[in-house]
C-alpha cells in the first residue's frame, strides 16, 4: 500500500493534444479544455462555445535489473495500448459590464494510466521462502494464527515447518544466495474525472474559474513469484506464489485558479488543487504451489490445484497531496499577425509524504490491529516519500491556420533516499502539431517520457533478504484531438 501513495498522487493533467504537446505549460494562458484539470481560470479565455474528443495510443517499455546480482541480468518488456485523453463540452456566454464572459465546462478525462507490465528472473541474493521463515518466527503464533495469506501457505505445503510444535519455524531453504527467483507483474486501471467547471472574464485582465473534480479509479494487480533451486542440494526445489488484487473507488476534489493579464503580452497564474479524498474498496487473495522434501517424502502441490487463501476485504480512505501551481503566459505576436504565438512556464510543488490513508467510520469490521497497520503504512509513506517540484516550459508557433509545438517537463525524485541505479528524475518531452480554423481544429501530440523505479517483489524481513530490482521506463503517448467550435 506505501507505493499507491505515489501511484494514485502522480497525475499528468494531459488531456488534449495542444496541452499534451508543450508539455501542459498552459496554466496561464487557457482557452483549452485542460484548463479544467490544471488553471480552472485558463476556461475564462473561451469567448465561443466547444466540443472536443481526445484519443489516443500509449506506449511503455520498463528493463528490470537485479540490483545485488553480479551478472546483472535484464528483462524487457513492452506494453501497448488504448489511451484516451478525454470528452468535453464549453459553453461561453456573453455578458455586458465588467464581467465579459462567464463559461461553463463539463468533462471526463484520463487523469492517470496504471497500464504497465514487467518482469525479472536470475539468481541473487533473497528469498520469499527465507522471508516466509522469518515472517512466522517474528510473529510468535501457532501455525493457525499464521498470515492466512503467506505463512499459513507455506506451513501447509511443508515449506516452513515447526519441529517442537510451537511457535519456533524453520524453513526449507535457508541459504538465499543460490535460489532462482523471477516474476511476472502485470497491472492495469487508471484514474478517470468528471470535471465541471465554471469561470468568468473581468474587464479582460481578471480571470477566476474553479472545478470541482469527481475522480473514478480502478485497479488490478497480478503478481507471479516463483523460485527454484537450481543447485538440487536442498530440500526445497520449488514454489509459485501468486498474488490478486483488486481496488475501486471515487474520489473528489476542488481546484481553483486565478490568472492576470498584466498586459497584452504578459499573463500571470496561481492554481491550487485540494486533496482528493477516495473512498477505497480493496480485494486481495494469494495462492501458493510448488514441491519440497518434508520427511524423506516428497510433497508436491500442483499448480492447476494450489493452497488458496481466503479473500480478504478491505475498506480505507485515501488522501493524496495538496498541488500548488504557479504559471507564466508570454505571448509573442498581435492577435491579427500570421505569425504569432505563445511561451508558457509553468512550476508546481506537491508533497507525496502528506499522502495518508486511514479507516473508513462506517466499517464496523475495524479493529485495533487495522488501525495500527493504517498507522505503519502512513509512517511508511512519511518516512520514505518527500515533497517534489515540477518545472514545465512549452511553446507554441502559429503560422496562419498551422501549429507547431514542443515542451519539457521536469519532475525531482519523490524519494527521500536515492537508491543507486534508479533515475528518480521525470523528464518529459513533447511535440505537437495543429490546424485550426474559426469553426474547427484537429491536433497532434507525442509525449516521451523517461523516468525510473525501484521494486521489490514483497515485503523483506532483512536487507539480505530482499532481491530489489531496478527499472528503467521508457514511455511515449499518441493524442489526437478534435474539436468545434460554435
Amino acid at each position: 500500500m506505501t507505493s499507491d501513495a505515489l501511484l494514485i498522487s502522480e497525475q499528468s493533467h494531459f488531456t488534449t493534444a495542444r496541452s499534451l504537446g508543450v508539455a501542459g505549460a498552459m496554466g496561464a494562458l487557457g482557452g483549452d479544455m485542460s484548463s479544467m484539470f490544471n488553471n480552472p481560470a485558463g476556461l475564462g479565455i473561451y469567448r465561443s462555445s466547444e466540443f472536443q474528443i481526445s484519443p489516443g495510443l500509449q506506449f511503455l517499455g520498463i528493463r528490470s535489473t537485479f540490483v545485488s546480482d553480479t551478472l546483472r541480468p535484464m528483462a524487457l518488456n513492452n506494453r501497448t495500448g488504448i489511451y484516451f485523453g478525454g470528452i468535453g463540452f464549453v459553453y461561453s456566454e456573453e455578458l455586458t459590464g465588467d464581467w465579459k464572459n462567464v463559461n461553463f465546462g463539463v468533462s471526463y478525462s484520463r487523469l492517470a494510466s496504471f497500464n504497465r507490465t514487467f518482469s525479472f528472473s536470475g539468481v541473487s541474493t533473497g528469498s520469499r521462502l527465507v522471508n516466509f521463515t522469518e515472517e512466522a518466527n517474528n510473529s510468535n503464533a501457532q501455525p493457525e494464527n499464521l498470515d492466512p495469506f503467506e505463512e499459513n501457505l507455506a506451513w501447509t505445503g511443508y515449506f516452513i515447518d515447526n519441529p517442537g510444535g510451537g511457535t519456533s519455524y524453520i524453513g526449507a531453504a535457508t541459504d538465499s544466495n543460490y535460489i532462482k527467483k523471477s516474476q511476472l507483474f502485470r497491472q492495469s486501471g487508471g484514474i478517470n474525472e468528471l470535471g465541471i467547471s465554471l469561470a468568468g472574464n473581468y474587464k479582460h485582465k481578471l480571470y477566476i474559474g474553479a472545478t470541482l473534480g469527481v475522480d473514478f479509479i480502478k485497479q488490478r494487480e497480478l503478481k507471479d513469484y516463483e523460485e527454484s533451486d537450481p543447485s538440487g542440494n536442498m530440500d526445497f526445489k520449488s514454489l509459485r506464489f501468486r498474488e490478486e488484487r483488486n481496488v475501486s473507488g471515487v474520489g473528489i476534489n476542488f481546484k481553483f485558479g486565478l490568472i492576470y493579464r498584466i498586459n497584452k503580452n504578459l499573463r500571470m497564474g496561481l492554481a491550487i488543487h485540494s486533496p482528493t479524498g477516495y473512498g477505497l474498496n480493496e480485494d486481495y487473495d494469494t495462492q501458493l504451489s510448488g514441491a519440497v522434501i518434508y520427511n524423506d517424502t516428497l510433497r508436491t502441490t500442483s499448480a492447476d490445484n494450489p493452497l488458496v487463501s481466503p479473500t480478504g476485504k478491505y475498506e480505507h480512505n485515501f488522501y493524496s497531496p495538496w498541488l500548488f501551481n504557479f504559471n507564466l503566459g508570454i505571448v509573442l505576436g498581435d492577435k491579427d499577425a500570421k505569425t504569432k504565438g505563445f511561451i508558457g512556464i509553468e512550476g508546481e510543488y506537491l508533497d507525496y509524504s502528506s499522502a495518508a490513508f486511514s479507516l473508513k467510520a462506517s466499517d464496523v469490521n475495524a479493529t485495533v490491529g487495522d488501525q495500527d497497520y493504517i498507522n505503519q503504512i502512513n509512517s511508511a509513506i512519511s518516512d520514505n516519500y518527500q515533497g517534489v517540484a515540477r518545472a514545465k516550459i512549452g511553446a507554441e508557433l502559429a503560422m496562419d491556420k498551422i501549429r507547431i509545438r514542443a515542451g519539457y517537463r521536469l519532475q525531482t525524485s519523490p524519494y527521500q533516499k536515492a537508491v543507486k541505479g534508479v533515475n528518480d528524475f521525470r523528464n518529459d518531452i513533447s511535440l505537437g502539431f495543429g490546424i485550426r480554423n474559426d469553426d474547427f481544429f484537429v491536433d497532434l501530440a507525442y509525449n516521451y517520457t523517461i523516468a525510473g523505479f525501484e521494486y521489490s517483489p514483497y515485503y523483506a524481513t532483512s536487507e539480505r533478504n530482499n532481491p530489489r530490482t531496478v527499472n528503467d521506463v521508457n514511455a511515449g503517448i499518441f493524442l489526437l484531438s478534435f474539436g468545434v467550435r460554435f
